[in-house]
């Protein structure tokens, strides 16, 4: 029987090594390497190739929904579980749209733990979906509905699809500063401050389609 390659991305090193000798002697997961923030994680995926990364939400340098992002992004195939220390619906929302398949917190017990890392490894999902619709909900109810440019909306409907400032400007043809620029503006009118919050804002308001869509058009094209 193959074992559940297994990524461990925290920054706490003790959490790490916690979370390690919780799992190391499992005899169908194997753990291929550690990250310390989530730009190390997008580092190394490509060359540890996990099957399933165990992520810590908040971290410095990158965030772990941000690095879940980018890592669906280039590595659609990877399964990534969120950890967290709070209960956070904006988070559990950016965690959706970013492509995880759950999140949960630390003060899980060991056994279900065990038993997510299982399940997001077969390619199944923790999140139940009348949650995700309350935390869109609630993660868009105070956004104000300020005019943006046509321009814009683009902008927001590619964030909202998890895309970076880069990829953002070669889809639309734009350098990556004005994207940025573009991205800083949104915020801006909107009275947000990150991006999760716009992409909630831009699913909220039918600028971008379900993420199951997408995947149905990217695979006709």
């Amino acid at each position: 029987m193959s074992k559940i390659r297994l990524m461990l991305v925290d920054d706490h090193e003790v959490v790490r090594l916690g979370m390690r000798a919780a799992f190391e002697l499992e005899p169908d997961i194997t753990i291929v390497g550690e990250a310390s923030n989530g730009a190390e994680a997008v580092a190394k995926v490509g060359v540890l190739a996990p099957q399933v990364i165990l992520m810590d939400v908040r971290m410095e340098k990158m965030s772990g929904i941000e690095a879940c992002r980018e890592i669906k992004s280039g590595y659609p195939q990877v399964n990534i579980l969120m950890i967290t220390s709070y209960t956070d619906e904006r988070a559990i929302l950016a965690s959706t749209l970013a492509g995880a398949s759950g999140y949960l917190l630390k003060n899980v017990s060991r056994a279900e733990l065990l038993k997510a890392i299982r399940r997001v490894a077969t390619g199944a999902s923790l999140l139940d979906p009348k949650q995700r619709q309350q935390a869109l909900a609630t993660a868009t109810a105070s956004a104000p509905k300020e005019t943006i440019t046509e321009r814009e909306r683009e902008v927001l409907a590619l964030v909202a699809r998890g895309y970076t400032n880069k990829q953002i400007a070669e889809g639309l043809s734009m350098s990556e500063k004005t994207a940025r620029n573009h991205v800083s503006h949104i915020l801006e009118k909107l009275g947000l401050t990150r991006r999760s919050e716009a992409a909630a804002y831009a699913v909220e308001h039918n600028l971008v389609p379900p993420r199951q869509s997408q995947q149905h058009e990217e695979k006709n094209e």
